[in-house]
Order: C-alpha cells, then structure tokens, then sequence
C-alpha cells in the first residue's frame, strides 16, 4: 500500500515533541514541514532531532528551529522520475511539489534504505545474555531470555539480525544462565552469524564479564542487551562514535514521562504553582554502547560491576563518554507489556 504522504505533514508552528510522537506513529523516516497552505519549509529526520537535542533546543521550540531548509525535491510533472532521482542523489525520501511548492506527494524509499549494502566489518559485538530475566517469569523459568520468541524468532536473533544488516556479523554471547541451551539453539547456525561464546562462573552483572575479552578486542567494541529492539542505523551510530573520539558513547532514546498527578512546587510550606498531569522529556538508556578497548582494560577480573559504573569509573579517570540520542520508539522486550507491543509490532509488520 502506498503511504499517506499527509502523515508526514506538520505545521511549521508545532514543537520538536510534537515532531518525535508524529515521527515515531507514521514511521516514514521524515517530516516535511509545511505552512498554512501546505508549502514545503523543510524537511525533518531523526538525525535533525538529534542535532537538535545535543545543541540542547528544548522540545518544546518550534520545529522549523531545527529543520533543514534546503531538501531535494521534484517537481510534480516530473515525478516518474522518482526512483531515478533518488538513486542518483542517494536521499530515501522524495517530495513532491507542484509550481507553487506545494506538496503533492512523498516517495519513500523503503527499498532503498533497507537493501544499502555494508562490506563485513572486523568490529565485534558483545551481547549480554546471560541473565535470568526475571521479568519475564515464568517464561524464563523454563526459556533463557535471549531465546523467548517474538512473534517466531527469538529476541536475541531479531538483535543479531538487525545488526547483521549492517555488516556487524561477529558476535561474542556470554553467558550464565542455561547457557547450554543457548548454545544448542545456535548450533546449526542458519544465519551464519560468526559466533563466539564467553561463560561466567557467578553472576558478575551488565560490565563484569568484559574482562573475559579483555586484552582480546582491538577496535572498537559494541556491548548490547539482548531485550531492546530499537529502529536504529547502526552504520551511523558507529560513524558518529568515531568522529566524536570518545572512549565509550551510549545510545539514548528521548522519552516522555507522563506524571498521572497535579505536580505541586512551593516554598516555605507555601504554594507558588501547581501543574495538572505535566509531561517531561527525559533521554534514556537504551543499554547499546560502543566501548574502545582502553574502556575495557578498568574492568577486573571476577569484579561485579554494571555498565553505569564502568562509564563512570571511564569519565572519572579522564575518559570521554558520549551519548548518541535518537526519538525512535524502543522497546524493552523485558517488561511483560513491552513484549506484547514487540509481539503485536511483528504481527502488523512494523517490527522486523
């Protein structure tokens, strides 16, 4: 079905946030900013948003502060030329304006974007599967978590595979519990993942068990949980790390927190102000870092210690740790909520 390019209208007089919800519902990658009579002022992504984010503009500003003014695009006498044109420039999306720059159509580009190809890279991903998953009893009493299925696939190999479509395919899995099973469930290998697998002897938490490669990585390291799935470009996360020089960035996802009460501010034991319900954006961690190996060489052996803790033993020695925030929806597969969303998203064919 050809997507309603009026989904991803929105007016140059709507906030940033409101860019986020309407982004993440109509999941065509772009905004194109319009005014009163529908004529295009610029376009929005996810990698505007970001821009915006880290040059700290509030949500709440108007979304044309962050736009780009100078998209391509085509003239509708000449939309046949669509597909051609976006191979040609390489851009996923295409408006389409008539003579007065109105837009009259949006080409996206699916195609294109989910088949760039990306050469084998030498980089390794680290995927923490070794958890009880708790969360997610009493599934997980008889299942590992990485292998509860979403919709027929097991979380962690929906992980695997996204990864993989951006030519990471060398995977270290540790493991703790029911680690035979994981083991078992990869050994006929389908989807020829490189595989590695690394065991604790005791639970050692979210960073502990890095020091079984310590010594072992020489570039950079990506450390992964094996329950988000989250619509990110991993190619562009990688590049963003590198150009940063950071020793360690962590993906964060903007997310808004809705407090269901009348939020009072006082002082002195008086009221100054009351807010009914307000919202607040707040970035989260999605638990997906880039790691150099230098980051790895704080984690000692046997030593419980959780990701938090080892970026801040990495900043508080002189370190560098960066974030790359995104607006996209994550899931948290670990929630029993969030795991029915995952589950109704691979139904609808929006998850994949």
């Amino acid at each position: 079905m050809k997507p309603d390019y009026h989904k991803a209208l929105i007016h140059s007089d709507r906030t940033i946030k409101d860019g986020i919800v309407m982004l993440n519902e109509s999941a065509m990658r772009i905004l194109l900013v319009v005014d009163e009579k529908d004529r295009l002022l610029g376009t929005v992504t996810d990698g505007d948003i970001r821009r915006g984010i880290l040059k700290e503009v509030a949500l709440s500003e108007k979304i044309e502060r962050i736009m780009f003014r100078e998209p391509r695009v085509l003239p509708l006498e000449e939309q046949d030329r669509a597909p051609a044109y976006m191979k040609e420039f390489q851009v996923t999306s295409l408006p389409i304006v008539d003579d007065q720059g109105v837009v009259r159509d949006l080409v996206i580009g699916h195609a294109y974007y989910n088949q760039r190809h990306f050469d084998p890279r030498e980089n390794q991903v680290f995927v923490l599967a070794g958890g009880k998953g708790t969360r997610l009893s009493p599934f997980t009493n008889i299942l590992p978590k990485p292998l509860i299925p979403v919709g027929e696939t097991p979380i962690v190999e929906l992980i695997m595979r996204k990864w993989k479509s951006f030519g990471f395919n060398r995977f270290i899995l540790s493991l703790n519990y029911k680690a035979e099973m994981i083991k078992a469930y990869f050994g006929e290998n389908p989807e020829g993942f490189d595989l590695q697998f690394v065991q604790e002897t005791e639970f050692l938490g979210t960073a502990g068990s890095l020091h079984l490669v310590r010594g072992k990585i020489q570039d950079t390291l990506f450390v992964i949980n094996c329950d988000v799935l989250l619509d990110v470009d991993f190619d562009d996360f990688f590049r963003f790390h590198k150009e940063s020089g950071d020793d360690a960035t962590m993906i964060g996802v903007v997310h808004q927190v809705k407090i269901p009460y009348g939020v009072i501010e006082m002082q002195n034991g008086k009221l100054i102000n009351m807010v009914e319900k307000p919202e607040h954006e707040i970035v989260v961690n999605a638990g997906i870092y880039a790691l150099e190996p230098s980051v790895l060489e704080l984690v000692a052996d046997g030593e419980f210690l959780d990701m938090p803790g080892l970026l801040e033993r990495s900043r508080k020695g002189g370190g560098k740790v960066g974030v790359y925030p995104v607006s996209t929806e994550m899931i948290d597969v670990g929630h029993w909520e969030e795991y029915e969303k995952a589950n109704n998203s691979i139904k609808q064919g929006s998850l994949t």
